[in-house]
C-alpha cells in the first residue's frame, strides 16, 4: 500500500468515525487502551464504514478485511485472507446475508432470531475460535504471520465489545441478530449462526445489526426476540464480565507474544521501503 493509499485510509477512518454509534467508537477506544498490540485491529474497524440502514449494497466485515488494512500485511499474506470468512465475517445486502463465509439469499431466509451477547461472548468461544484459526490456512509462507494477525483481530474486538459491556450497557440487555433461519434443500429449516467475532462487531459496531434487522423488516421476514434468559444480579453481572474481559486480555497477550517463525516469516523488506512484505 502506498502513501496515499494510506492517506486515504485515514481520511476514510475518520468519516467513518463519526457514523459509528457513541457507544461503539468509545468501545473501539476503550479496547485500544486495553490491547495496545490490537490496536492496529480497531483502527482497521473504524475505517470500514459501516452499511446503510437497510443495505443497498453487497457489505462485508471479516478478520481478513481487517488484517488486509494493516500496513504491513505481506503481499504473499493477501492470497491467504479471502480463506478467513470462514472463520469470521459479517456478510449483508440487499440480495443476501450470513455469517462466517456463508451467505443465504434473502428469498430463503425465513426468520432472523437474536440472543443477548452476554451470552454469545464467552471466553470459551473465543478459545475455540482461536484455536480454529489453523485450519483455514495451508501451510504456506506468510502462514504464521496470518495466523497471529486474525488471533489478534479476534481477540482485540471481542474485548471491545466486552468492555462496552462494562460501561456502556449491561450485555445481558443488549441483543444483536446472530441467528440466520432459512429453507434449503426441499424446504428443511436451517440455520446459519454468528460466531464470536461477527458477533462482537455486531456490539461494537450497532449500526450493522441495525441495518441486518431493518433489511428483514423490509422484506417482511421476522424477527425475533431473545429469550428471555435468567439475569445475574449486578455484582454476579460485573464479576463475570470483569473474569472474561480478563481472559481474554491474556489471550491477546499470549498471541502478540507469538512472532511469526523465521521459516515462515515474509522476506524482510529494504530499510524504506513502503511495499507491504515486511513482516511485524
Amino acid at each position: 500500500m502506498g502513501t496515499g493509499e494510506r492517506a486515504g485510509g485515514l481520511g476514510r477512518l475518520i468519516g467513518a468515525a463519526a457514523e459509528l454509534g457513541e457507544a461503539g467508537r468509545q468501545a473501539v477506544l476503550r479496547g485500544g487502551r486495553s490491547a495496545a498490540g490490537g490496536r492496529w485491529a480497531l483502527t482497521a474497524l473504524g475505517s470500514v464504514a459501516p452499511p446503510p440502514v437497510p443495505a443497498t449494497e453487497p457489505w462485508k466485515l471479516s478478520v481478513g478485511t481487517l488484517i488486509g488494512c494493516h500496513p504491513r500485511t505481506p503481499a504473499v499474506a493477501h492470497k491467504l485472507l479471502g480463506l478467513l470468512d470462514g472463520f469470521g465475517a459479517v456478510h449483508l445486502g440487499s440480495t443476501k446475508v450470513g455469517f462466517d463465509g456463508e451467505e443465504v439469499e434473502w428469498d430463503k431466509v425465513v426468520e432472523i432470531r437474536t440472543r443477548n451477547a452476554f451470552e454469545v461472548l464467552t471466553t470459551t468461544a473465543l478459545e475455540q475460535d482461536v484455536d480454529r484459526i489453523r485450519e483455514f490456512l495451508p501451510p504456506v509462507p506468510g502462514r504464521k504471520w496470518a495466523v497471529t494477525k486474525a488471533g489478534e483481530a479476534l481477540a482485540t474486538v471481542v474485548l471491545a465489545a466486552l468492555e462496552r459491556g462494562s460501561v456502556d450497557q449491561r450485555l445481558d440487555e443488549l441483543t444483536v441478530p446472530t441467528r440466520i433461519v432459512y429453507r434449503g434443500l426441499l424446504g428443511r429449516e436451517r440455520t446459519v449462526d454468528a460466531g464470536s467475532f461477527a458477533a462482537a462487531t455486531l456490539v461494537v459496531v450497532g449500526r450493522v445489526g441495525e441495518s441486518l434487522i431493518a433489511t428483514a423488516r423490509q422484506r417482511g421476514i421476522p424477527v425475533l426476540p431473545a429469550e428471555q434468559a435468567v439475569r445475574p444480579d449486578r455484582a454476579a453481572h460485573v464479576a463475570v464480565l470483569r473474569e472474561r474481559t480478563d481472559s481474554v486480555a491474556r489471550l491477546l497477550a499470549r498471541i502478540e507474544r507469538s512472532d511469526p517463525d523465521p521459516a515462515e516469516a515474509p522476506a524482510p523488506t529494504p530499510a524504506l521501503s513502503l511495499d507491504k512484505d515486511s513482516t511485524d
